[in-house]
């Protein structure tokens, strides 16, 4: 049975649903809802929970939906909640949901599904004497820093040796506009435990308790977008999901991922608290959850997975080859690599989706110990590295992944991706929905992104439009503007409302296919999208 709660992150396919054709006198609605959030913005397995919903819900057939089919949603008679029944076998992390009518659809949002209780603050709760209490080992706190100089705390109480972990998530997934902050205080208000930035803008705390007591966990913010006050921030969309917890907590696995279609995996576990150090993950798991205090989702990829100690003198065989490492000791760690003059080579270290502290600098070197190549951050805002590598002579080479500020520990962690260059091109757009107005054509911009000498001609079709529907011929030529850019449009009428998904693919004159996505906040991506095309009477 499931428990009811009070009010209070994997590769999204958005709604697998067929298009919904609705009479023309079904009720109409003159704008499409808008969702900013919904408060709390997750819940446990197994429970039903109350959200708020934050935005402009609309009028008409007003539904809230999901890709999952262990998420159901049951909106109140005045839309501004929504009981969400949350399934005891969903999967654990991150669910994209959108409120719906005949008038269109608003964008994505982010429901967080978790496996610990989960608790709502309640004011006033910023001095320790007001703290409330952590109902057990472990739960996840679904907070708002809602004014200017808001502290949110909590009381935690430990036996000794235990190892507490606070981790908050805000900024990266619930696109929260704080830059927050955990503090790990005793009895008397002394900081023992601090951190701001963890592996993002998202702290993650520690400390482990010398005697048997109480501790407290306070959470404050700045703003992420820096401003002239210096003081703590807060608002309405300062949302935060804070989990505490005090029992085994996964901080990363080994390996980070593993190839596709290899069955079972067997995982080296990195964390706190931890009474095994190994795991198995199913053939047909893609989440490790356990007894463990956060779900860890392994991701997989078309080529073979090799851990670092793995590789006999760090010498790297044939490729396409991933392998995962670790700055475990002060320095880099170097891979070498046996190529042919004019080879070419994509190599990448990635860290942002697995958690890592390391920014990584990566680089080749000759056999003389010169640079050929070094890359830093991807963009400002993702510390990845990557570059590319024509070999300029036969020989031996070396790769090198190190910390951009000479770090190093068990949390530095990387997957370092070696392959052969192959061209190709990333399609993407701003937006997950769209209404095809009455009277012109719907135009929807799509970001062309060609690398490695990708020069084909693009040809776009748009699969899924209702029959009176069509898409303008679009193609994206190999130079020029329409390289870089093109427009897809939209045009037609319906006697009904229909709304449903559409996804859209570029092919490529060799066959390739490359879809339309869209990115989430915390990097999932999306390739289908929702439509509506209003009765309008033709």
């Amino acid at each position: 049975m499931k428990r009811r709660t009070g009010l209070g992150i994997w590769r999204w396919y958005l709604l697998p649903l067929a298009g919904v054709l609705s009479g023309a006198a079904a009720a109409s609605a003159a704008d499409p809802p808008v969702l900013d959030r919904l408060l709390p913005a997750g819940g446990q397995r197994g429970t039903t929970v109350t959200a708020k919903v934050i935005g402009k819900p609309g009028e008409g057939n007003v539904r809230l939906q999901s890709a999952s089919a262990g998420l159901t949603f049951r909106l109140s008679e005045k839309r501004d909640t929504v009981d969400v029944d949350i399934a005891a076998d969903v999967e654990p992390g991150v669910h994209l949901v959108r409120l719906c009518n005949d008038s269109g659809a608003s964008e994505l949002r982010p429901f967080v599904v978790g496996i610990l209780p989960e608790q709502a603050e309640t004011e006033p709760n910023g001095r320790l004497a007001e703290a409330a209490t952590l109902a057990g080992t472990a739960a996840t706190v679904n907070g708002v820093l809602e004014k200017s100089g808001d502290v949110d705390t909590w009381a935690v109480p430990l036996e000794a040796g235990q190892t507490l972990v606070a981790s908050l998530t805000a900024s990266r997934v619930l696109s929260s506009p704080m830059d927050g902050v955990l503090q790990i205080v005793d009895g008397r208000g002394t900081v023992v435990s601090q951190n701001d930035d963890d592996c993002s803008m998202d702290p993650l705390a520690t400390f482990q308790a010398p005697v048997n007591g109480t501790w407290y966990v306070r959470v404050f913010a700045f703003p992420a977008a820096p401003n002239s006050s210096i003081a703590f921030a807060g608002g309405a969309d300062y949302v935060y999901r804070l989990t505490l917890a005090a029992q085994p907590y996964v901080d990363h696995v080994m390996p980070l991922v593993r190839q596709r279609g290899s069955g079972e995996q067997r995982l080296q576990l990195h964390g706190w608290n931890l009474a095994v150090q190994e795991a198995v993950l199913g053939a047909d798991q893609t989440v490790l959850t356990g007894q463990f205090a956060q779900p860890w989702r392994v991701y997989d990829t078309a080529d073979p997975v090799l851990l670092e100690d793995q590789l006999s003198e760090r010498l790297l065989p044939a490729l396409p080859l991933v392998v995962c490492g670790c700055l475990n000791q002060p320095g880099p760690d170097n891979f070498r690599l046996t190529l042919k003059q004019g080879q070419r080579l994509s190599l990448s270290a990635e860290v942002q989706r697995f958690s890592s502290l390391l920014d990584p600098v990566l680089s080749v070197r000759d056999s003389a110990g010169k640079v050929l190549k070094e890359a830093d951050d991807v963009d400002g805002g993702n510390p990845d590295a990557a570059l590319e590598l024509t070999a300029p002579a036969d020989g031996t080479f070396e790769i090198r992944v190190q910390d951009r500020f000479l770090g190093h520990g068990s949390r530095w962690h990387y997957v370092l991706a070696v392959r052969e260059t192959q061209p190709e091109v990333r399609l993407t757009v701003s937006a997950t929905a769209w209404t095809v107005p009455a009277d012109k054509a719907l135009e929807i911009p799509i970001t062309v992104a060609r690398r490695n000498g990708f020069a084909e001609v693009l040809e776009l079709r748009v699969d899924g439009l209702p029959q009176g529907i069509v898409a303008e011929p679009l193609s994206s030529a190999k130079d020029g503007d329409t390289s870089k850019a093109v427009t897809l449009k939209l045009a037609g009428k319906l006697p009904a409302v229909w709304s449903g998904e559409i996804r859209v693919m570029g092919r490529a004159a060799d066959g390739r296919e490359f879809p339309v996505v869209w990115l989430a906040t915390d990097g999932t991506e999306v390739s289908g999208f929702w439509l509506t095309v209003p009765a309008t009477g033709g």
